[in-house]
């Protein structure tokens, strides 16, 4: 038992040293080898140890097992262990376990679940767009799944999504929904990508030259340019159409319905044109550099110069813009994805805010912001390579160190800081205490069928995707009606497969659309509800950026006590939980897995001693005492 590539305690135990062993061999292609992992590990230790070293304190010691164990869980995979995982990996020797776990960690669906919340999260992903119930957003969300699960690289990933085109019921075409869902707000939008690509923030010079900041008006028009010219495609019969009915007083008509229905998820979610590389100045601009009304022509402000002519449309800009954006030579776009990863597995930017670049040699690291972004571009911007790479390092084993944070360490080299989980991790958690593996609950379902208010056109074959080819190929207002007056008939008429109940909405027996109940955060709808538990405990509203919380406030102490996680986990006899209990033949292993499943660590000697003197009795109810306890504390609802 003291060899943990052949200790078989559970199936966990088994899957971790494979892990391990499916790491090591891999060295084909462009993915990078465990011995090369473990090399870049090397280096940002280096790096690390040298600034301790400049501030003359020795490098911080590491976490033990069980607060490496939590920690990687949290943040590789985005919940706790479960009791299974906890004992696989405490209750063995073995040098490499820490190595094999990370491996583990991010080669499960954890990794691509937790990864998936974070980039909905920074691209305010819905499930509708706007403030209409009937626009759907799934191909747009299930790009965002899809791309997180290929581990799309990240120049690729943002590459498709600025410039992308056509329909967004396109295969593989989801991106489109990025443009979509800022629809009418593309100068918001255009901040919001310099924001989240590249670190800059050009949102006060939408307005006004800003005073605190480095560019100007003009500069901020001069990029919006590049994306100016979103349209829709081929919409002119529609919008015939629809005025007509409307002119009629039919717009209520069934009809009505159905045509506005198509106006929604069809045209709307189009993107026509490529950009025009040009863009008229504001009626209010207010500068000697331009008139108002001026047509000016798309300009760079950094990395490598694109120009687009002020006299004529460009028809393509906006590929152009996304290439510049993803460019290798942008030195903002590689810093930016640098820094952010270091912010998400060591809990604290390099530099903050994460979203505001800062040249490297301006940073407190220089030599290592430099080799991270070396880094990055060697792994081709595999952002999960890159994350193991941080996951391997020592520094992402610190113990919080008082004496480096008083000399003026950074936080970011200076241990994970105590701080509470995100609303993701709790729900994560909690799931994983009821279900014992997470992973393996429903995930959430993407259909192609076209699902008109609960019925399937011809049973479901007919697709969404022919739909959008079909009507957006009509020019003509007399053939635009001819096709949905037939379209309708084929939802009215019996036999046509638009029977309308629970089956009809499923296509290859599986029901599309968000997980119910009991799934992880990412599965759910995008965002929860109002007043799940999700947002009581902090999730993003999707609507602004960076509007997650993890603050702590009354409802989610109600909810801890009395709410969701009595219901949950605590009165829940076939929780996971409680089937860990079932497993100890002892008091004492009953206490110990408790702990190992809320915790993810064995009691102490002296929580022991107590328990086992004033808590435990042998009853159901003692045990469910002791969970409910642990459950309340800090302890657990934090990240260490």
């Amino acid at each position: 038992m003291n060899n943990f590539r052949t200790w078989g305690l559970t199936a966990v135990a088994v899957l971790l040293p494979t892990a391990l062993v499916a790491q090591e061999q891999k060295s084909g292609g462009n993915s990078p080898s465990a011995e090369q992992l473990r090399n870049s590990a090397l280096m940002v230790d280096r790096h690390v140890a040298a600034l301790y070293k400049s501030k003359k304190l020795p490098v911080p010691e590491v976490v033990d097992d069980a607060t490496f164990l939590r920690r990687s869980f949290l943040v590789a995979a985005g919940r706790i262990p479960n009791l299974e995982e906890a004992r696989a990996f405490l209750e063995i020797e073995d040098t490499d376990k820490r190595g094999a776990l990370v491996s583990y960690l991010m080669n499960s669906d954890g990794y691509r679940s937790h990864m998936t919340n974070y980039v909905l999260d920074i691209l305010r992903a819905q499930d509708r767009f706007g403030d209409i119930r009937t626009r759907d957003a799934s191909p747009y969300l299930k790009w965002i799944h899809t791309s997180m699960a290929e581990n799309k690289p990240w120049d690729t990933f943002a590459q498709e999504l600025l410039g992308s085109r056509g329909s967004l019921w396109e295969e593989n075409n989801g991106s489109v929904g990025y443009f979509v869902r800022d629809k009418g707000m593309e100068l918001d939008n255009l901040a919001n990508t310099m924001r989240i690509f590249t670190g800059t923030r050009m949102e006060c010079a939408q307005c006004h030259d800003d005073p605190f900041g480095e560019y100007q008006r003009m500069d901020f028009y001069q990029l919006a340019a590049f994306t100016n010219g979103q349209t829709e495609v081929n919409s002119e019969a529609w919008k015939i159409v629809w005025r007509e009915l409307r002119e009629k007083n039919t717009e209520r008509s069934e009809l009505g319905h159905l045509v506005r229905w198509l106006g929604d998820n069809i045209h709307y979610t189009s993107l026509g044109g490529g950009g025009e590389g040009r863009i008229a100045l504001p009626r209010d601009y207010q500068y000697r550099d331009g008139d108002p009304g001026e047509m000016v022509g798309g300009k760079t402000p950094f990395g490598k110069r694109e120009r687009t002519s002020d006299n004529r449309a460009h028809g393509s800009s906006r590929e152009t813009f996304a290439e510049w954006i993803s460019s290798p030579d942008n030195p903002r776009f590689n810093a930016t994805i640098v820094n952010r990863m270091w912010q998400r597995v060591m809990g604290r930017a390099i530099w903050e805010p994460v979203d505001e670049y800062k040249e490297p040699t301006e940073t407190v690291a220089p030599a290592l912001v430099g080799d991270l972004i070396k880094l990055m571009q060697s792994l081709d911007y595999d952002l999960k390579a890159f994350q193991n790479v941080l996951l391997l390092t020592k520094t992402f084993q610190f113990a919080a160190n008082s004496e480096a944070f008083d000399a003026g360490v950074p936080q970011a080299f200076n241990g994970r800081q105590l701080e509470r989980m995100t609303a993701e991790q709790v729900w994560d958690s909690m799931v994983t205490l009821v279900k014992g593996d997470p992973d393996s609950l429903p995930k959430r379902k993407f259909g192609n069928g076209v699902n008109y208010r609960g019925r399937l056109l011809q049973g479901g074959r007919k697709s969404m995707k022919t739909l959008a080819k079909e009507l957006l190929a009509i020019k003509s207002p007399d053939k635009y009606y001819e096709y949905v007056e037939t379209m309708l008939e084929e939802f009215e008429s019996k036999g046509s497969g638009g029977e309308s109940d629970s089956a009809s909405m499923m296509s290859g027996g599986v029901i599309q659309g968000p997980a119910k109940g009991m799934a992880r955060a990412s599965e759910l709808q995008s965002p929860a509800p109002e007043g799940h538990f999700l947002r009581q405990f902090g999730q993003s509203d999707r609507l602004l950026l960076d509007s997650a919380s993890n603050e702590a406030n009354m409802a989610q102490v109600l909810s801890m006590m009395n709410g969701h996680v009595e219901r949950m986990v605590v009165s829940n006899s076939d929780s996971a939980l409680y089937k860990a209990i079932e497993a100890g033949s002892t008091d004492r292993d009953k206490v110990r897995y408790v702990y190992y499943a809320v915790l993810g660590r064995p009691p102490s000697d002296n929580e022991m001693k107590v328990l086992m003197r004033d808590v435990i009795d042998g009853s159901e109810a003692s045990y469910r005492n002791l969970a409910s306890a642990l459950l309340s504390t800090h302890e657990f609802l934090f990240v260490q």
